[in-house]
């Protein structure tokens, strides 16, 4: 009599099984993962333009400030940081880039289900000094934080300290709906 080596329908069909209700444990999770991947690429990008127009302003001793921008050369006036942003030369110390100032750099990272709103210092800009320090238009100091949030509960807060350091960590009660 002569064997055959192999596998049959049967085995097969529980394999398949089985690795079907592995994957579907496994859907939400890696869903989870992605999520909060976004919201961290998101927050470093914000960071990484922080530290830029931080170490420009020094390099070139004036004033560069950081806004929200949605076409990537205007700042926006609604506070939405969403679209990405831009970093320039705030040669008029207005907070907001005007015809002469030259643009250094701009951000547009893909923050897809990813919602980053500045509290009220920082909602519009965040302006560096050649000190490195952060300040507003009036001269006064200016300190705030970020929310970077997604659709899961867990997102990140960007904090701009008092010397215009900033730095980043986690944030727990942070949700937007679909």
């Amino acid at each position: 009599m002569q064997t055959c080596k192999g596998i049959t329908a049967i085995e097969l069909m529980v394999a398949l099984g089985v690795l079907a209700i592995l994957a579907m444990l496994a859907a939400p999770s890696f869903g989870q993962m992605l999520e909060r991947q976004r919201v961290i690429g998101a927050t470093n990008s914000l960071l990484n333009a922080m530290h830029l127009a931080r170490s420009e302003a020094i390099k070139r001793n004036e004033r560069v400030t950081l806004c929200p921008s949605s076409d990537g050369e205007t700042c926006r006036e609604d506070g939405d940081w969403a679209d990405g942003w831009i970093w320039f030369a705030d040669r008029g110390n207005t907070g907001d880039r005007a015809d002469g100032d030259p643009l250094i750099g701009h951000a547009a990272p893909n923050l897809a289900n990813v919602q980053v709103s500045g509290n009220s210092p920082v909602r519009d800009y965040v302006s560096y000094v050649p000190r490195g320090t952060t300040q507003r238009t009036s001269g006064a100091l200016q300190m705030g934080s970020f929310t970077v949030c997604g659709r899961a509960e867990e997102g990140r807060r960007v904090i701009v300290s008092s010397i215009g350091r900033p730095r980043s960590e986690p944030q727990s009660d942070c949700k937007i709906e679909p």
